[in-house]
């Protein structure tokens, strides 16, 4: 089995700079959340922590340079948190539905 070798002083430089967007992407999202946008404060809000995610998982934990199947597993889990969520959001409008 062919195992990578790490030196961590080559990846320090990289972990520096993800700080860096880290720390102001977490900025401009209390920025952000000052603007007078209305309902669209939420999807600014998650998309913005959605790029942090992103960062932190690809880069910190090294989801960028893994196995295929790694990424098959965690498109996976997605799919079916996505699939839950619209079941969730399916019986939430029933309800209402029924309200009426």
């Amino acid at each position: 089995m062919n195992e990578e070798t790490h030196e961590p002083t080559k990846q320090i430089p990289a972990y520096v700079k993800v700080f860096g967007l880290l720390l102001v992407l977490a900025v401009i999202n209390v920025a952000a959340s000052y603007l007078p946008l209305g309902s669209g404060n939420l999807g600014v809000g998650l998309l913005i922590a959605g790029t942090q995610a992103i960062l932190a998982l690809g880069i910190l934990m090294h989801f960028f340079s893994e196995k295929k199947t790694v990424h098959y597993l965690m498109g996976l889990a997605v799919v079916f948190v996505a699939v839950l969520l619209v079941l969730f959001l399916c019986c939430y409008v029933d309800q209402l539905n029924s309200v009426k």
